[in-house]
């Protein structure tokens, strides 16, 4: 018995020789932050192509080909929502995401498509306070989907602008005719209290 016990024990031993068990620390992991995944030219294009209607037959459908179009042109990652907006995050901000109700700041500039501006606040050296629901609907929509300090370009159709009515001055000039489609590029500066 004795035996078998000696050769367990060098066994055991020889098992263990050359070897050097100590503990190690637990090794700290830094996991960086997620990548955002590059579009490519052709996966872009592929993408909102998919939009585009082959045969129009009214104005909201010529409008959303008009958008897509510009999109493609300009090569803007643009996204849709439910309502029709199309839109991309410049930059998504920090802090919590801005809603309905909340007063901010913001410098914006409006243009046509044809890329002519009809208002700037940056031109003016003004930004513009409002609150978030007194607006345009999709600017309404649009704002709700970054937070303070970013930046997001709006490709808004004309039932979410001004419409059938367009926008017209005080003095009577129109500002904005009816059935445009507009683009915005607005950055939240602040929240106002």
């Amino acid at each position: 018995m004795t035996k078998v016990i000696r050769l367990f024990v060098l066994l055991f031993l020889l098992s263990n020789c050359g070897t050097n068990v100590k503990e190690e620390k637990p090794s700290t992991v830094i996991t960086p932050p997620p990548v955002k995944p590059s579009v490519t030219e052709d996966d872009l294009i592929t993408r909102l192509s998919i939009d585009l209607i082959a045969s129009p037959n009214n104005q909201q459908e010529r409008e959303q080909n008009v958008i897509i179009n510009h999109a493609i042109d300009k090569l803007w990652n643009v996204q849709r929502t439910n309502s029709g907006l199309y839109y991309e995050i410049l930059d998504e901000g920090q802090g919590d995401p801005i809603q309905w109700g909340d007063y901010i700041e913001v410098h914006y500039e409006g243009k046509f498509m044809d890329g002519q501006v009809f208002d700037s606040s940056r031109k003016r050296k003004r930004p513009m306070q409002f609150y978030v629901g007194n607006m345009i609907d999709g600017w309404n929509e649009g704002l709700q989907l970054i937070k303070p300090n970013g930046r997001i370009r709006l490709l808004v159709p004309s039932p979410l602008a001004y419409g059938e009515k367009g926008l017209v001055a005080p003095k009577g000039d129109t500002l904005v005719a009816a059935d445009k489609v507009l683009l915005f590029d607005i950055e939240v500066l602040r929240w106002l209290k």
